[in-house]
């Protein structure tokens, strides 16, 4: 877990890296059962707002980039052999 968030911040980013909308990655991170759609889409993007969450979606945007890169290099090395 990044550094100073909550569970539940991580988990929306984690949520928000999976489905790429912030008001869906809120509702599973966190209990909406009785919020309105308008204060679920405002607390998300107050999240997105975040400068802690912002550096946690770039760090795990570049995990990804990072594995992603290493199967392209991977399948590349493998197909010139």
């Amino acid at each position: 877990m990044a550094r100073n968030l909550t569970p539940k911040q991580e988990d929306f980013c984690r949520y928000y890296i999976e489905t790429g909308n912030a008001s869906e990655a809120y509702r599973k991170a966190y209990d909406c059962e009785r919020m309105k759609a308008e204060t679920v889409n405002r607390n998300a993007a107050a999240l997105l707002a975040n400068n802690k969450i912002a550096t946690r979606l770039e760090e795990l945007r570049a995990e990804i980039a990072k594995r992603h890169e290493v199967t392209e290099d991977s399948l590349i090395a493998e197909l010139e052999e």
